[in-house]
């Protein structure tokens, strides 16, 4: 046992030396000693300034070690050589003279650094022609293209690769940039010499132009003199052409085109031939030749005898030595060499040589009677014509006139004259009592009248003037309308509401108006007949159409029977009253007040405490004018009534005005009531009647009341006045009102 611990304690020891010696490096001195020192990092620039991490290593046959580079710098790679001590430039990098890896200029390609084959780190040039498009290039491959250039690659007898750059040849090119060889140009299509950069160089050779990017030989009457991007030649003068395709020179421009001359002083001008001559070749002609028989062309630059032709209206009659035009009655249409058409019988021209079958006219009052062959004769009677010579077609027959109009010759019983033509619709009339609307033809109905014979409307006879049957003849034969009256100036007049009137006749052709009975009327003016008096008039109503009693009102049209309507409660009317307007309430304010009187002991006390109370005190007398309520000074509503009755023997007449004029309240008394207008109007002074002073009041607008003295013929007008407290209302009774008093 105690062995055992012996051994496990010299086991720890050995351990400890061990890992303590590893804090050791041995390092041999000048003489040869081995140095025990302690270890520390290496410094791996020492071995290259570009080596970024490095080892000890053992030196073969030795016992003595080195440093060693393990990995290069970023853009660095360690040289293969077995050394380990040198750092060359990564691919794309070159070295410059401070030692420094920079990237590969562009222009050349850099492979990095190597032992053998680029000790020194430096840039390579590509091949002739080949260039690299940008910095970092990191081989041969990475050469393109010079413009101008094509690259080519060559695989050599070692199986290696080799890039060059070639000249572009003549109608090939190369932009540049790019690994590909010259590409050639579009078939027939050329370059102006090697080198070419471009596709927009490959141009179109002498005597071709470019068609979609190919070459095409110029098309006869065309010429090109050198390389172009045209996409056309050059044409030749109008009328010359050349005498094959791809011509190179403006001098193959020699032969005149069909239809053209050359002009013998300038062989480069061509002229169209005049009109009447053709030339049909393409030759190097100076002239062309005339057409025979007086043909003509129906243009310059006729290509051929074929175009010489007789014109529209003219013909080559057979051994005629030259053409005619065509006669009078035919025609012909088109340039050909045909003869003239006849038109037909009867069927005229306006001229010698006329061109169309539209010349082909029916003379002015004749119409075709057959198409085919074409035949026209003189109208018929009770037809007609045109007032001119018309264009021979389908519709160009006699037409007949309307139904119910004739010719004259007709009308007139007679034979038409043979020199008697019928030109237009105006020689169709109407007989007497008949006329036209909208030309078209009528019986005169009642009210109108013609004489015939012509192509008149009806006359209408004068306002209010009609005729007792159809067809009339003269206006002698109209009398005064029903419903109409001759009036006292002679001329009719309609009937009012109310009245009706049967018409005249034509033994006595004037009428008068006669009124309904009382109470009844008519529902419109200009009534005919006595059964038309079947409504109550206005104001009238209920059984037998009585007068509306006070209190109510009938506007006028309802059947017999109906009741004349009511006023509202608490309002009043006079008899026979025709509007609602027209019932009043049956207590009207005084606008300021009170109306005062010249003797206030004219007012009796009334019981009565409020002031509607003294209202109905005074309704529920017949005899009160008006009364005036004083309130207390209590304030509780409550007063003092007072009533004016009218008079036994009046010597005044005071009309109360209801609202501006429309009726007056009129009662007698011996007193005025109201204050005086100041100024009093003119129209009161003058006044010489009671109407009168009832008019200068309703005139005033500031007039409450206007009071009449008959005896004296004098008016004065006067208005209610302002007293606190104080108000004062005039009683409205059907029976006192001006309009009922005076109807």
């Amino acid at each position: 046992m105690a062995h055992k611990l012996l051994a496990a304690a010299a086991l720890l020891l050995l351990c400890a030396a061990s890992a303590q010696a590893s804090r050791w490096s041995v390092e041999t001195d000048e003489q040869g000693r081995h140095l025990l020192q302690a270890a520390k990092a290496p410094n791996c620039t020492r071995i290259n300034a570009h080596c970024a991490t490095c080892r000890n290593q053992r030196i073969p046959g030795t016992r003595r070690s080195e440093l060693v580079c393990s990995s290069c710098a970023s853009g660095y790679r360690l040289r293969r050589d077995g050394i380990s001590k040198t750092c060359d430039c990564a691919p794309g990098l070159a070295m410059d003279g401070n030692g420094q890896c920079n990237p590969c200029t562009p222009g050349n390609f850099c492979p990095g650094g190597d032992a053998k084959v680029n000790p020194t780190n430096q840039e390579s040039s590509c091949p002739s022609g080949l260039v690299t498009t940008f910095a970092g290039a990191k081989s041969q491959a990475q050469c393109f293209t010079q413009a101008g250039y094509g690259r080519v690659s060559t695989r050599g007898s070692n199986g290696k690769v080799t890039l060059s750059g070639v000249l572009c040849e003549v109608a090939t090119y190369n932009v540049g940039s790019n690994t590909a060889g010259c590409q050639k140009c579009g078939a027939g299509l050329t370059t102006a010499g090697t080198g070419s950069t471009a596709a927009s160089a490959c141009l179109a050779p002498a005597g071709s132009y470019l068609d979609k990017g190919i070459g095409k030989l110029c098309q006869r009457g065309t010429y090109s003199t050198d390389l172009s991007s045209n996409n056309n030649c050059v044409p030749c003068p109008e009328g010359i052409t050349t005498a094959n395709e791809g011509s190179t020179t403006a001098a193959a421009c020699s032969l005149a085109l069909k239809g053209y001359y050359i002009d013998p002083s300038n062989s480069t001008l061509a002229i169209q031939c005049p009109l009447d001559t053709y030339q049909d070749q393409e030759a190097a002609v100076t002239a062309c030749t005339p057409c025979p028989f007086g043909w003509k062309t129906k243009e310059t630059g006729a290509t051929g005898l074929a175009l010489c032709l007789a014109p529209p209206g003219f013909e080559l009659l057979g051994n005629a030595a030259s053409i005619s035009a065509c006669p009078a009655g035919s025609y012909k249409a088109d340039w050909n060499r045909n003869l003239c058409v006849e038109c037909g019988s009867g069927v005229i021209t306006a001229a010698e040589g006329s061109v169309s079958k539209d010349a082909c006219l029916v003379p002015a009052g004749w119409g075709l009677t057959s198409l085919s062959p074409m035949v026209a004769e003189p109208c018929q009677q009770d037809t007609y014509g045109h007032d001119v010579d018309r264009v021979a077609v389908a519709n160009a027959r006699c037409t007949a006139c309307p139904t119910d109009m004739f010719t004259l010759d007709t009308l007139e019983g007679r034979a038409r004259n043979e020199s008697e033509l019928y030109t237009s619709e105006a020689a169709c009339l109407v007989k007497p009592g008949w006329g036209t609307t909208s030309t078209i033809p009528q019986e005169c109905p009642v009210g109108t009248f013609n004489e015939g014979n012509n192509r008149a409307p009806c006359q209408q006879c004068g306002t209010g003037w009609t005729t007792v049957a159809a067809a009339r003849t003269s206006e002698d034969q109209c009398v005064v309308q029903a419903g109409w009256q001759m009036a006292v100036d002679g001329i009719p007049a309609p009937c009012d509401k109310g009245t009706f009137s049967t018409g005249g006749t034509e033994l006595a052709p004037n009428a008068t108006c006669t009124a309904c009975d009382t109470g009844y009327s008519t529902q419109e003016d200009e009534s005919t007949a006595v059964e038309e008096c079947a409504v109550c008039a206005a104001g009238y109503g209920g059984s037998g159409c009585a007068q509306c009693p006070y209190g109510f009102f009938a506007y006028g049209g309802a059947k017999e029977g109906i009741a004349c309507a009511a006023c509202a409660a608490g309002s009043t009317s006079r008899k026979g009253a025709t509007h609602v307007q027209q019932c009043y309430s049956t207590l009207i304010d005084a606008r300021n007040d009170v109306f005062n009187l010249v003797d206030e002991a004219a007012w009796s006390d009334d019981n009565a405490t409020t002031g509607d109370s003294c209202g109905t005190a005074c309704t529920d007398s017949a005899a009160c004018v008006m009364y005036k309520f004083v309130l207390d000074a209590a304030g509780d509503g409550s007063g003092q009534c007072s009533l004016l009755s009218e008079a036994g023997t009046p010597t005044h007449t005071v009309g109360f005005k209801i609202g501006n004029g429309d009726d007056y309240s009129v009662w007698g008394l011996t007193q005025s009531v109201g204050a005086a207008l100041a100024p009093m109007p003119a129209a009161a002074g003058a006044a010489d009647t009671e109407a009168k002073c009832k008019d200068a009041c309703t005139a005033a607008s500031e007039c409450e009341v206007y009071v009449w003295q008959s005896g004296s013929s004098a008016c004065s007008l006067t208005k209610s006045e302002l007293e606190e407290a104080a108000i004062s209302m005039f009683q409205v009774s059907g029976a006192k009102l001006y309009s009922d008093l005076h109807a």
